[in-house]
């Protein structure tokens, strides 16, 4: 195998998170499309400070992507306050974060449903920490905030869905 033939450290690092990174995006974007926008800016401006894309590195592109998608949101946002069009919502009730195939489709939204009544903080961290794979040191470094903090929001988060999904995990034994 000669040089040429291995991977750039942001071609594993683009394959390793990008899918991670969708689901992180679509928190705050419409559509599937707008996330994948909103991740390869996200890419583009970590590469253009981080070309090595070090693993350690990986929560600031977390980072990157929650700034871009928030930016991203608050321009949709303006653009619909300038077209004076008050009854679209940036993120239409009915879009979900999760593809999925026809045997999962109810748990899926069962997950889906009990993860939007989560406070934004809340999702965010679990979000990350189960689809993100990130420990609560990295969440903590991408949202600039204490990991006491993280780690209180994750644990509020999962009593809360243990609560709303409960009355299903019956059903199933």
């Amino acid at each position: 195998m000669n040089e040429s033939d291995q991977p750039q450290p942001w071609e594993a690092c683009y394959r390793e998170l990008a899918p991670k990174l969708l689901l992180f995006a679509r928190q705050w974007v419409p559509t599937s499309t707008d996330a994948e926008d909103v991740v390869q800016t996200a890419f583009v401006k970590f590469w253009q400070r981080r070309p090595d894309a070090h693993p350690e590195h990986y929560p600031l592109l977390y980072a990157a992507v929650r700034t871009c998608a928030l930016d991203f949101r608050r321009s949709g946002e303006r653009r619909l306050r300038r077209e004076a069009n008050p009854a679209v919502d940036v993120m239409r009730e009915d879009a979900t974060f999760f593809d999925h195939g026809v045997e999962q489709r109810e748990d899926a939204a069962l997950l889906d449903t009990a993860l939007r009544e989560l406070p934004p903080e809340q999702r965010e961290v679990v979000v990350l920490r189960v689809w993100g794979g990130l420990t609560f040191a990295e969440i903590a470094t991408a949202l600039e905030q204490s990991i006491n903090t993280i780690t209180s929001r994750y644990r509020y988060a999962l009593e809360a869905l243990r609560r709303e999904l409960k009355p299903y995990t019956h059903e199933r034994l």
